[in-house]
């Protein structure tokens, strides 16, 4: 208790001067937990029925100045399970930075512009299900989408330009300090018309591994769309080739849709993920649905399921994970707006 009670204060003591000087801030937090059962046999310990924490945060994020905005975000994690430190907190990300009619440059340790389209379009990131490496996971991306869409880049330097007919163009420095000439680099470009959102980014790792998920002198690149109907329906495709490896690049395909039904006050999402290579070659299926049961506080329950290549180096023949999740989640969010 002693533990928490300071990390709580040395939190408090942190963010209080940012939110003193931001014109707009809004603290956040999500608490996520999950009874789960777990079929697989390759992870020791994950077999069986299973209390897991979803990921629960807490983040602050506060902007101030008119025709220059100055801007910061910060978020931690908050685990419901015990921790094994005592630690209350977990490392996830902070950046701050500027934002006017030049676009928008942000530095700090963030979610890379490679990983944010698959995070975004992922109706099933951070819950319980076959993670984007076929094994059980508590949290991170669904399985189709590449371990790219996973974690975060320290050192990171990110420009988006203002929308230009629609057309908005990105780049992306991730820097070593171990090494002056090795870093890492991303580029891309996205289109808005109406509901429609499309773009493709590529990512390039020096032989320093900057951008997780991408091999050493490797590089990842990603199409992808998203479409929503009347705020009742929403689809999205993400389409990935990753160099796991110096010798070794996989197809990662993911196939999302969403249906809203505000008159039941539920949500209905399913995926389809298909890896044509590597140590989680296969298919996968993933459908969840959410209930409303009080203000930003919703029960939900979904089946995860893998069928991996039996030629899979890493799990070798008939390994089908499974995973049934139920849990309740709980957010919630405070202004000076």
């Amino acid at each position: 208790m002693k533990k928490v009670i300071y990390a709580a204060a040395v939190l408090a003591m942190c963010v209080t001067p940012l939110s003193a000087m931001a014109d707009s801030t809004t603290l956040y937090g999500q608490l996520r937990y999950s009874l789960n059962s777990v079929d697989e046999d390759f992870v020791a310990g994950k077999d069986g029925l299973r209390g897991e924490d979803n990921v629960s945060l807490f983040g602050l994020k506060g902007s101030y100045g008119e025709k220059v905005k100055a801007f910061f975000h910060l978020q931690t994690g908050a685990n419901a399970d015990s921790d094994p430190d005592g630690d209350a907190f977990d490392q996830r990300f902070f950046f701050g930075g500027l934002e006017s009619d030049f676009g928008k440059v942000a530095y700090g340790r963030m979610t890379n512009a490679y990983k944010f389209p698959g995070f975004k379009l992922d109706p099933f990131y951070n819950y319980s299900h076959v993670n984007a490496g076929g094994i059980f996971a508590a949290g991170g991306a669904t399985y189709g989408l590449s371990g790219a869409t996973n974690g975060f880049t320290d050192n990171a330097v990110q420009y988006v330009s203002p929308s230009l007919g629609g057309v908005k163009l990105t780049g992306g420095l991730y820097i070593d300090d171990s090494n002056a000439d090795d870093h890492g680099y991303l580029a891309g470009a996205s289109y808005d018309y109406l509901d429609l959102n499309v773009g493709v980014v590529i990512a390039v790792n020096d032989v320093v591994v900057t951008i997780p998920g991408i091999a050493p002198d490797g590089e990842a690149i990603r199409g992808y769309a998203n479409y929503k109907f009347n705020d009742t329906w929403k689809a999205a495709l993400s389409v990935e080739i990753v160099d796991l490896t110096l010798t070794t690049d996989a197809e990662y395909v993911y196939l999302t849709g969403t249906m809203i039904v505000p008159s039941i006050k539920m949500d209905f999402s399913a995926s389809l993920g298909v890896v044509t290579d590597g140590p989680a070659e296969g298919a996968g299926i993933t459908v969840g649905a959410w209930y409303d049961i009080a203000e930003n506080t919703k029960l939900f329950a979904l089946t995860s399921y893998a069928d991996i290549d039996p030629d899979a180096a890493v799990f070798g023949a008939g390994y089908r994970p499974l995973v049934i999740s139920i849990g309740v989640q709980h957010k919630f969010s405070l202004s000076n707006k």
